[in-house]
């Protein structure tokens, strides 16, 4: 049942952590993820990088400011392509 009171010590409650090793390898990683996430769920190639370029989607959206829209649109192409082609 929900509660009105904030749990400063809530076990469930989501909290990031920094990730070791290489910054841009694991962005390079999340924004294939994310692609692969979407496209999975149908949308295009073209509507994925729409979301990277869109403020509204905040990760997608930071991902690509920070990686350049070319690398995004590698990330898309190699997350498409890791598809066997019966599901494209």
């Amino acid at each position: 049942m929900p509660k009105d009171e904030f749990e400063f010590e809530d076990p469930m409650e989501l909290v990031s952590i920094p990730m070791p090793g290489d910054a841009a390898e694991a962005e390079r990683e999340m924004a294939r993820c994310l692609a692969e996430e979407f496209l999975r769920m149908g949308h295009t190639e073209e509507e994925v990088l729409g979301m990277f370029r869109d403020p509204f989607y905040a990760v997608l959206h930071n991902l690509c400011r920070s990686r350049g829209e070319a690398e995004i649109r590698q990330a898309i192409t190699q997350a498409y392509a890791g598809w066997p082609p019966a599901v494209r």
